[in-house]
């Protein structure tokens, strides 16, 4: 059985997608082949279940018509709408297929509806979207099995690292999700001088700026790569820290995936959602929230998350850890 995934997405949509692609895998054997974009990439090209990547590379001149091509010169069984967009859906409709699957209209995006596409039966939308994903397995009566990511971990070795670890990932893609840097810098300071642990920064070349301040404002005494990491490197690099700190964004589903413990800041987002599908979550309780704004002049929200409450996760961490099993 030949089956084609179409899932674009940013890191933490393509990592939530994973654990039902692994079970169409198992159960149908299949060869599985990935759209993808260039950002997410690096986490499915050598996944043990994905045999086939093809890219859509939106900056790239005639990507759209090479895409079709690529997609044009396969046979499929079965495709599957994992994006509900109008994008995505054209690349469905593209693809030669013996079906086409999709969410139901209620779960739908920007009309894809429409789409003349077999549809899931209805689910509850605001459900972790992980499960949402694994309602396509129930449609096509794969059984259920434990939840698995299997993503591969590269090696880190552009610096050596002093173990144990804490990462601070201090980035965002919504600006809304951000939390400030003077509380980041505030809970590096008690990682280091309280928990006897290296503070490291992550985040995205956008983030340099802020990691500079959070190094600034906390006097040193951490290492900030932000900017420096691939996303293969991400992968080892969170995979041996001893806890992961991280706003609503790509790298906190990736740690959650790794099995790194994982402390998940949340204001505007909605946890039960798009938060870590295993970790704790810490909100600041506030009338507004969650609203899902992308932007807020006012982020209360975030900026009543006390450094003190995180780091007080954190110790529970790591006396959970010093616990004989």
């Amino acid at each position: 059985m030949k089956i084609l995934i179409v899932k674009l997405g940013a890191m933490g949509d393509v990592i939530n997608t994973l654990p039902a692609v692994i079970r169409l895998k198992q159960h149908f054997h299949a060869d599985i082949h990935w759209l993808v974009a260039p950002l997410s990439l690096p986490l499915i090209m050598d996944h043990p279940a994905v045999d086939r990547t093809i890219v859509f590379n939106r900056n790239e001149r005639k990507s759209v018509l090479k895409t079709f091509k690529a997609l044009r010169m396969q046979r499929y069984d079965l495709t599957i709408d994992f994006q509900r967009t109008l994008k995505s859906g054209l690349f469905c409709m593209a693809s030669r297929t013996g079906q086409r699957l999709g969410f139901d209209k209620k779960r739908c995006k920007e009309l894809t509806w429409l789409f003349p596409f077999t549809r899931i039966s209805p689910g509850d939308p605001k459900k972790h979207m992980l499960d949402q994903y694994l309602d396509f397995c129930d449609h096509l009566n794969v059984p259920d099995s434990s939840v698995e990511w299997q993503i591969p971990v590269h090696p880190f070795s552009r610096i050596p690292l002093p173990h144990p670890y804490v990462v601070l990932n201090i980035g965002a893609t919504k600006k809304a999700n951000l939390w400030a840097t003077e509380k980041f810098a505030v809970l590096a300071g008690l990682i280091r001088e309280k928990m006897g642990m290296t503070p490291v920064l992550t985040g995205g070349p956008e983030d340099v700026g802020r990691g500079g301040m959070v190094e600034t404002h906390a006097g040193g005494g951490l290492i900030n790569l932000t900017g420096k990491t691939t996303l293969r490197e991400l992968t080892g690099l969170l995979a041996h820290a001893h806890s992961v700190v991280s706003c609503d964004t790509g790298p906190m589903h990736l740690s959650v995936a790794l099995g790194t413990p994982t402390v998940a800041l949340f204001g505007p987002s909605t946890p039960r959602r798009t938060g870590p599908y295993r970790g704790e979550v810490i909100t600041a309780t506030m009338a507004c929230a969650p609203c899902n704004r992308r932007e807020c002049p006012d982020p209360r929200c975030m900026d009543r998350i006390p450094p003190e409450r995180v780091y007080e996760e954190l110790r529970r961490h790591q006396q959970n850890s010093a616990s004989p099993s």
